[in-house]
């Protein structure tokens, strides 16, 4: 056998015999006491208003804690049957849907989408070659965009599927070819839902509530704001100073509608711990579920990472135990579950705020519920030296979730790995502290983080044969993937971006002195110098301050017209004028300058405008309207 061949079966092997052997269950004792100490604190702390928390087994509830209020100015309390919007979860009843089609021969996970649907409408420049498939939908591979501020805005309850699909056409244009980078897209589910509308001649809903909610006796759980959701829904919190968020009904309710009880949830939980069977029904066959937890479709899966986003799940790992599930994030609440069949644990947390409270929580239970599970590490790959020296460098996000955010986050996220005493360390972030790595393949580490996860880092290729870094899920959520760079690639963009900010203040804070010195100026009988140049950079630093500033707020209200979206429109016409404005000037009037240090001044801050236009027109910010 050759040579390159061992090398690269050896650790494969090592990974299966290590992933086999997390699969044997282990006698977990699980501390409530301590448990409901820590959830109390916790929620006293970050000003949780209520909670759902389970903890159970594939045919057993071990441990469960209501509290809190639903709504905390009628200080309803939460009690078992409060239901909650589980946002994305929504998520993994689509795949499952999706698999239970395939598992009677009506869909395949390799059918070509525009196919099966050719009226809706997918850009796709490779689709000679590379087709959008339904695993592409069901794993983010596809190359989609996001949500627009349009579709995320949207609240009707009354709009149907189809209809949802077709007012958001802007999303489905695959940025990437199909199959190879994922990114979080909520416009993949609802693709997915209407092709099992259109082979079941059914709603999706109702296909969801005869062949799930009913045989796992999810008899109140619903898509929309009726029956158990007039009665019993927590309200929703958001912000600091938590203030009350009204009713999120979907564009597409596949991507997010579902509202659910932690305890009408477990068995959907517990069918997928116990390999599709639930209470003598094999809902789902084993093969499939297997399946709809093992992402394929992607470069880094197929380098061997298991800890990508499989089909409507995803890895989240902890001491090397993979744990599988999903989260979801609404407006004002926060969910997840999170299962190991081997171990026999599942987890649901379900709380009616956002924020950081959300992050704390899940910390505390998987520590609580893993602290009697040794660590299971696969085992250590020793690089060659060339292997090594293929991971240092530097790395720029890339392959956004949404394009329109790649602007800032290339502005602002830098990655670096370094070799540090025969250690290689990660450094995620500007001022990050160190994370040790642990290689597990020439193609795969391991990133040992204090709290206990061990998220992976996958070393693959893109088309151009670009080193990319790719996140496990969870780790770079809106940015999965890493391009290496150059030192002067990676430190350029950093220095400039902050510059480029901190002029556009000046010209600002400047501005208004220049603007109230002119005035007295003139009352004096004086004459300023370069009155157009220094008012031009006025109106560039207010447009695009205002703008940052907008979109920084971020609302409802950039999905519509209204001011804070018009105020972004305008500041994204006002900044490219106002700048080239300032250029002509500054070239008019330099010689009438006569401080020197204004005149570096300007010629500094006009550099800086004109390098700002230039960013924003790459990224197609110049005359962005955010509700369109």
């Amino acid at each position: 056998m050759p040579t390159w061949v061992i090398s690269w079966l050896t650790p494969l092997l090592l990974w299966t015999v290590w992933f086999n052997a997390t699969a044997q269950p282990a006698d977990l004792s699980l501390p409530a006491h301590q448990l409901s100490r820590q959830i109390d604190s916790i929620q006293k702390v970050h000003k949780i208003p209520g909670l759902q928390v389970l903890v159970f087994t594939k045919d057993s509830l071990l441990y469960q804690r209501y509290a809190g209020f639903r709504n905390s100015k009628a200080k309803t309390p939460v009690t078992a049957q409060t239901l909650f919007p589980v946002a994305s979860i929504t998520k993994s009843l689509v795949a499952v849907a999706a698999l239970m089609l395939v598992q009677e021969g009506k869909l395949t996970l390799s059918d070509e989408v525009e196919k099966l649907a050719p009226e809706i409408q997918i850009d796709n420049p490779w689709q000679a070659t590379a087709p959008v498939r339904i695993a592409h939908l069901l794993e983010h591979t596809a190359g989609f965009d996001d949500w627009s501020f349009k579709a995320y805005a949207y609240n009707n309850p009354r709009v149907s599927l189809p209809e949802g699909i077709r007012l958001n056409p802007e999303s489905r244009h695959c940025r990437w070819q199909p199959g190879t980078f994922m990114a979080y897209s909520n416009a993949g589910a609802p693709v997915v839902a209407r092709l099992i509308e259109k082979k079941t001649k059914q709603e999706f809903e109702s296909f969801v509530r005869q062949r799930i909610f009913l045989p796992l006796g999810m008899q109140h759980a619903t898509f929309h704001q009726n029956g158990a959701a007039l009665t019993d829904l927590a309200t929703g919190y958001v912000g600091a100073d938590q203030q009350e968020a009204a009713y999120w009904h979907l564009l597409a309710r596949p991507s997010g509608g579902l509202n659910v009880s932690a305890l009408e949830l477990m068995p959907f939980v517990q069918m997928l711990m116990g390999r599709g069977a639930f209470r003598g029904q094999q809902l789902l066959a084993p093969a499939l579920v297997d399946r709809l937890e093992t992402p394929r479709t992607s470069l880094a899966s197929q380098a061997g990472c298991q800890q990508g986003y499989g089909l409507g799940t995803f890895v989240t790992a902890y001491q090397g135990h993979l744990l599988h599930g999903h989260d979801g994030a609404g407006k004002g609440f926060r969910a997840h579950y999170l299962y190991h069949a081997g171990l026999d644990r599942g987890i649901i947390f379900l709380i009616n705020t956002d924020g950081p409270s959300f992050f704390a929580l899940r910390d505390a239970i998987l520590q609580r519920v893993m602290q009697s599970v040794p660590p299971h590490l696969p085992p250590a790959y020793a690089f060659s030296k060339a292997q090594k020296e293929a991971w240092l460098g530097y790395y720029r996000p890339g392959y956004f979730r949404t394009a329109k955010t790649g602007w800032f986050l290339g502005l602002t996220e830098l990655a670096h790995v370094e070799e540090e005493r025969g250690q290689l360390m990660l450094y995620d972030g500007l001022g990050s502290e160190p994370t040790p790595l642990r290689p597990i393949s020439p193609q795969q580490v391991l990133r040992l983080e204090k709290r206990g996860y061990t998220p992976s880092l996958t070393l693959v290729h893109d088309e151009t044969n670009r080193p990319v870094l790719v996140r496990a899920f969870g780790a770079g959520l809106s940015a999965n993937a890493l391009i290496k760079t150059s030192l002067l690639g990676a430190w350029l963009p950093v220095v400039l971006g902050p510059l480029c900010l901190l002029l556009i203040v000046l010209c600002v804070l400047l501005g208004i002195g220049w603007l109230v010195g002119g005035i007295w100026r003139q009352r004096q009988g004086r004459r300023s110098s370069a009155v157009l140049v220094r008012t031009s950079l006025l109106v560039y630093g207010l447009s695009y301050l205002t703008m940052v500033l907008v979109l920084a707020g971020g609302g409802d209200e950039l999905g519509v017209r209204s001011l804070p979206s018009l105020l972004v429109f305008a500041g994204s016409l006002l900044g490219p004028l106002a700048a080239l404005s300032a250029l002509i000037s500054l070239l008019r009037s330099y010689q009438q300058i006569a401080s020197r240090s204004s005149l570096i001044f300007m010629i500094m801050a006009v550099s800086s405008a004109l390098l700002v236009v230039g960013y924003m027109g790459v990224w197609g910010l110049i005359g962005f309207q955010t509700w369109a």
